[in-house]
C-alpha cells in the first residue's frame, strides 16, 4: 500500500509541508538568537549561528523523501535504488554545505580551513559519478532473465520491512536528537552530527539488505557479470556506510571511492563481451 502512485504522491506532499514548516522554525530561532532573544548557549553554532544554516532542515527533509525513493525503487531495480544511494549522500554532501557555509561567513574559520572545500569538492565530484551512472543505466541493452516467485517475493518483503523500520528509526533518530539539542546547554558532546544520525544505523542495515538480495540473485540469475556487478553494489553500499565512521578527506575519499564502484561494476557489466556471452547462455 506505501508504494502506490497514490502513497508516493502523499509522501511526497508530507515532506514538502514538513520541509517549508522545519526552514520556518529554524530560521525563526536564528533571528531571535540575533536580537538576543534566545539565549546563544542552548543551541550549537554551526547550526544556528549563520542564517545559512537554516537551509540545513529543508535538504533534511528532501533527504528523507530520497531515502524513501530509495525503498520504493529497491522492488523495481536494484540499480535504480543504488542510483538513488548515490543521490542520497550528494544531496548530505550539499547540505553540509550550507552549514559550512556559515562559518566562513561569519568568520570563525578560513575558507581553505573550512568543512566547505571538502564538502563541495565531494558533492562535485560525487554528481560527476551520479551522471555517468545515469548515463550508462540509460544507454543499457536489457536482458531478460527469469526470476523465481520467491525472489520477487523476497525483494517485494525486503521493502516492506526497509519501510517500517525506516520510519521507525526516522522517529526515533529525530526524537533522540532533538531531545539532545534541548540538553545541549549541559552536555555538549551528548549531541551527534544530524548528517550522521538516521543515517549510520540506516545504511548499516541497507548493506545487509543488499547482501541478501546478492545471496538471493546468485541462485535466480544465470549471468555471472550480474553477481559480480551486484556485489560491487554491496561493496559501495558499505563504503558509504563507512564514510560516516571517518572525518575530514578521509570522508570524502569513503564516499567518492564508493560511487566509483558502483558506476565502474554497471560499465563493466555491460561490456560487449559479457553481453554477447549472456546472449550464448
Amino acid at each position: 500500500m506505501m508504494f502506490t502512485n497514490s502513497s508516493k504522491r502523499l509522501f511526497e506532499k508530507l515532506t514538502l509541508y514538513f520541509g517549508i514548516t522545519a526552514f520556518l522554525i529554524h530560521s525563526a530561532i536564528i533571528f531571535a538568537l540575533r536580537i538576543n532573544l534566545l539565549d546563544a548557549k542552548y543551541f550549537p553554532d554551526d547550526l544556528f549561528g549563520s542564517p545559512f544554516a537554516a537551509l540545513f532542515s529543508p535538504f533534511s527533509s528532501l533527504l528523507v523523501y530520497e531515502v524513501y525513493l530509495l525503498i520504493y525503487y529497491l522492488r523495481q531495480s536494484y540499480t535504480k535504488s543504488v542510483a538513488k544511494q548515490l543521490e542520497i549522500m550528494a544531496l548530505i554532501l550539499l547540505r553540509n554545505c550550507f552549514k559550512d557555509i556559515g562559518q566562513v561567513t561569519e568568520g570563525k574559520v578560513g575558507l581553505l580551513e573550512s568543512e566547505l572545500v571538502k564538502d563541495l569538492s565531494g558533492f562535485v565530484i560525487l554528481l560527476i559519478l551520479v551522471w555517468f551512472f545515469y548515463h550508462l543505466d540509460s544507454k543499457r541493452i536489457e536482458i531478460k532473465f527469469e526470476l523465481t516467485a520467491s525472489f520477487v517475493k523476497l525483494k517485494k518483503r525486503l521493502s516492506e520491512i526497509l519501510l517500517i523500520i525506516f520510519i521507525v528509526l526516522s522517529i526515533y533518530s529525530f526524537s533522540s536528537w532533538l531531545i539532545d539539542l534541548i540538553t545541549y546547554s549541559d552536555n555538549h558532546a551528548a549531541l551527534q552530527n544530524p548528517s550522521h544520525i538516521f543515517y549510520t544505523e540506516f545504511f548499516t542495515l541497507l548493506t545487509f539488505v543488499d547482501v541478501l538480495l546478492l545471496l538471493s540473485s546468485a541462485k535466480n540469475l544465470q549471468n555471472t557479470i550480474l553477481v559480480i556487478r551486484n556485489s560491487g553494489y554491496v561493496l559501495a553500499t558499505f563504503l558509504t556506510r563507512v564514510s560516516f565512521s571517518l572525518d575530514g578527506w578521509e570522508r570524502i575519499m569513503a564516499i567518492v571511492l564508493g560511487a566509483s564502484v558502483a558506476v565502474f561494476m554497471l560499465w563493466i557489466s555491460r561490456r560487449t563481451v559479457f553481453v554477447e556471452d549472456s546472449m550464448k547462455d
